[in-house]
């Protein structure tokens, strides 16, 4: 479950919908954003309540905290697992595809066929938000360059 937690967060990442796209000192397109770093590092993942309308902090896996995930200009994605596996089980490092929409709205990730679509919230050189759905629960993620 690990795994498909991460490709899935991942290719979240990828597939996510920029609904606002920050710039902070950096005037790339959201493509060069996201391709102009060899890698993104997740340093925060939240939960939605529906009930209180607030997100909560889910914290990220001691294993996760030093995985890399590397959006190439050809469209395609590495993630690598880091020095520490959450299942030692899982290959060191694996690939996909990537996609924006043409609004930069909804980054795709696929991986092994299946995809997953997400809302980019923030994408500038420095940081990347996404916002996507996970068997029925609505969770943010928070990438930064390594």
């Amino acid at each position: 479950m690990k795994l498909t937690l991460k490709t899935l967060l991942l290719l979240t990442l990828v597939a996510a919908t920029f609904a606002a796209c920050k710039k902070d000192d950096d005037n790339g397109s959201p493509e060069d954003n996201l391709t102009s770093t060899t890698c993104w590092g997740q340093v925060k993942d939240e939960l939605y309540d529906p009930t209180t309308s607030t997100w909560t902090d889910a914290g990220v896996d001691d294993c996760s905290k030093d995985d890399c995930t590397n959006f190439k200009s050809d469209k395609t994605i590495s993630f690598d697992e880091g020095a520490t596996k959450c299942d030692p089980s899982d290959p060191q490092t694996s690939t996909g595809t990537w996609s924006l929409s043409a609004d930069g709205k909804t980054l795709t990730l696929t991986q092994d066929g299946i995809s997953i679509d997400g809302t980019v919230v923030e994408l500038t050189a420095a940081k990347l938000v996404l916002e996507y759905d996970f068997f029925g629960f609505k969770s943010r993620s928070t990438f930064q360059p390594k």
